[in-house]
C-alpha cells in the first residue's frame, strides 16, 4: 500500500518517522508529510494540513494522520467521494496509544491498514465496522480479497445490516468460475464458507452474495460479486510467439482466479512496440494496448519503489517492465499480480481504475 503519514507536532513527527520505517520493512511504500516548524527530523514539510489534502488526497491508497481526529474529518471532508475510490484513512493520537480506522474500512483498507499500525507499534486498533464488531462476514470484505467489485452497489448495505442482524446470508460461487481453490481460500480468510450456486434453489437462505457473471432470477435480497477489468503489464524476449505469451498470461489470470477474457488494456515497452508475437496476441484479445517510454517506466518505478532487474536495465535501459507497465495501463497504484517470471515472459497484473461511480 502507498501510504502517507502526516503529523502537526515534534512529538508527532517522531512517532511517524518510526512508524514509516516499519512500514517500509514491511514493503509498504511511504511518504513523511510534518507541519513546518515542527519536523525535527526534516521530513517533507507542509504550511496548512487544509492545503496539504488539496495536493495528497488522491495521490495515496491510505492517510494516516498523527493529530486529533476531529481535525482529520474536518479536513478529509471535502475531498470524500465514494468507499469505492477514497484511501483508507487511519488516525494516531501522540503517544501512539490508538490507531483508529476512520474511512474506508473494508474496501479501502482502512481496518486492516489500523491493525497493522497496532501490531508494529503496539497501538490499539479501534474498528467500529458494525460486522467487524459483531464478529460477521463482510460482503464488501469478501470482495476486496477475491478483487471483485459489488453489484448493485447499492444492495452493499443492505447485506450487511442482514449480517449484522443475524439473518441468514448465503454466500455461493459459480462453478464455471476458474480456481475454485482460490476463492474458497480467499473466503475462508474472512470466515466465509462458500456453496455450489447449483444448490441455491434448495438452500435456506434470507438473503444471498453471489460470485457469479451470471444474472439470476431472484426475489430475495441479493447482490453480486463481479469480476474487475485488468490490466496487464508484459516483458518478453525478443522472437517470443504470441501462444508463448498466451499461455503465460492464461497462468497468470488463473493465479488471481480470472479469465484471460478480464483483461481489459495490455501495457509494455516503446521498445516491444514491434514484437510480432506480442502485436498478435493483442490483436486476437482485440484489447487497446499502450506502450511506455523508459522515462515513464522509470518514474513509475521510482514512485512505487518497484522491483528491479540490473540485467534487464542494462539490456534495455530501464529495470522493470511488466510491473510498471500495469500500473500505467491500469492507473492504479496497486498490483493483483506481481512481477512473475515465465520462460520467456514475464507478467504483472493491475486492476483497472475505476472511472464512474453508479
Amino acid at each position: 500500500m502507498k501510504c502517507a503519514i502526516i503529523s502537526v507536532t515534534n512529538h508527532g513527527a517522531v512517532l511517524g518517522s518510526k512508524l514509516a520505517d516499519q512500514l517500509i520493512i514491511l514493503g509498504h511504500q511511504v511518504d513523511v508529510f510534518a507541519k513546518a516548524g515542527r519536523n525535527p527530523l526534516q521530513t517533507v514539510s507542509y504550511d496548512s494540513v487544509s492545503s496539504l489534502m488539496d495536493e495528497i488526497f488522491s495521490r495515496y491508497e491510505g492517510l494516516i494522520f498523527i493529530m486529533a481526529t476531529g481535525i482529520v474529518v474536518r479536513v478529509i471532508a471535502p475531498y470524500i467521494q465514494d468507499k469505492r475510490m477514497d484511501p483508507a484513512v487511519v488516525v494516531m493520537d501522540e503517544q501512539g496509544q490508538f490507531a483508529i480506522s476512520l474511512l474506508s474500512g473494508h474496501i479501502g483498507g482502512g481496518n486492516e491498514l489500523a491493525k497493522l499500525i497496532g501490531h508494529t507499534m503496539g497501538a490499539r486498533p479501534v474498528i467500529t465496522t458494525a460486522t467487524d464488531v459483531t464478529g460477521k462476514p463482510a460482503a464488501d470484505l469478501l470482495a476486496c480479497k477475491l478483487h471483485r467489485k459489488i453489484e448493485p452497489f447499492s444492495q452493499l448495505k443492505c447485506i450487511n445490516a442482514a449480517l449484522v442482524n443475524g439473518d441468514k446470508v448465503g454466500f455461493f460461487i459459480d462453478k464455471t468460475i476458474p480456481n475454485q481453490e482460490y476463492y474458497n481460500q480467499m473466503a475462508k480468510e474472512v470466515g466465509i464458507q462458500l456453496q455450489d450456486m447449483s444448490n441455491l434453489q434448495t438452500t435456506s437462505y434470507d438473503a444471498a452474495v453471489l460470485i457469479t457473471d451470471q444474472t439470476i432470477p431472484m426475489e430475495k435480497l441479493h447482490l453480486y460479486l463481479r469480476p474487475i477489468q485488468l490490466a496487464v503489464g508484459i516483458g518478453c524476449r525478443r522472437g517470443t510467439t504470441c501462444a508463448e505469451i498466451e499461455a503465460a498470461l492464461t497462468d497468470a489470470c488463473y493465479r488471481i482466479g480470472y479469465n484471460i477474457k478480464n483483461i481489459s488494456i495490455i501495457g509494455s515497452t516503446v521498445l516491444k512496440q514491434d514484437e510480432i508475437g506480442l502485436l498478435a496476441l493483442i490483436k486476437q484479445l482485440s484489447v487497446p494496448s499502450v506502450f511506455f517510454s523508459n522515462e515513464e517506466l522509470q518514474q513509475c518505478i521510482d514512485d512505487h519503489q518497484l522491483e528491479v532487474s540490473n540485467f534487464v536495465k542494462k539490456q534495455i535501459g530501464v529495470g522493470n517492465v511488466c510491473a510498471a507497465a500495469a500500473i500505467l495501463a491500469g492507473k492504479r497504484s496497486k498490483l493483483l499480480l506481481p512481477k512473475t517470471k515465465y520462460k520467456n515472459v514475464t507478467l504483472a497484473i493491475a486492476p483497472v481504475k475505476l472511472q464512474s461511480l453508479e
